[in-house]
């Protein structure tokens, strides 16, 4: 699995936010700098948030837990994290592990993946027709917003916190 197969493409998660109503995963292509997003449930940003928070406040970051002795002690090492499926259907996810001459795929959630990704600071392959059902959300690097009806505007103006009002350029 080192080598990176041809079915994904290979992106790099780069932040979370969250639309009108659900949270996204936001993945960067380096190639032509667009930006991708992967949706997700609620629970699952929680997940990632709180996973994140622990490790940060605890001081465990850079230091090894029981999964690292466990990939230690049977000579694995994670090398892939791949994310297929749809945004109506939902994503699989696999963990990819190699080390001494074998290869493991673990089918795992779509927060262990991401976490995966995270921890190991790997690229995440994400599958054709996840992306394509994902919306393209930048392809200039720029925030840009378009609205033709006033009243969308407004709802979006309305819900918008005012420490968020200070990010976009007027």
């Amino acid at each position: 699995m080192t080598e990176k197969s041809v079915a994904y493409r290979y992106l790099n998660i780069v932040g979370f936010t969250v639309d009108a109503v659900q949270p996204l995963a936001l993945f960067k292509d380096e190639i032509d700098e667009s930006t991708f997003p992967l949706w997700l449930e609620m629970g699952d940003i929680l997940s990632i948030t709180a996973d994140l928070l622990t490790n940060r406040l605890s001081g465990k970051a850079d230091k090894g837990d029981l999964l690292d002795s466990v990939l230690m002690t049977i000579g694995l090492k994670v090398t892939d994290v791949l994310i297929e499926g749809t945004a109506g259907k939902g994503y699989q996810a696999d963990v990819c592990l190699e080390g001494e001459g074998r290869t493991v795929k673990v089918r795992v959630d779509l927060v262990t993946a991401l976490l995966a990704a995270i921890r190991f600071k790997l690229p995440v392959g994400i599958s054709d027709e996840a992306l394509s059902t994902s919306s393209l959300v930048d392809r200039s690097g720029e925030q840009k917003i378009e609205l033709d009806d006033e009243n969308r505007l407004l709802e979006m103006l309305e819900r918008m916190s005012p420490e968020e009002m200070g990010k976009y350029p007027i």
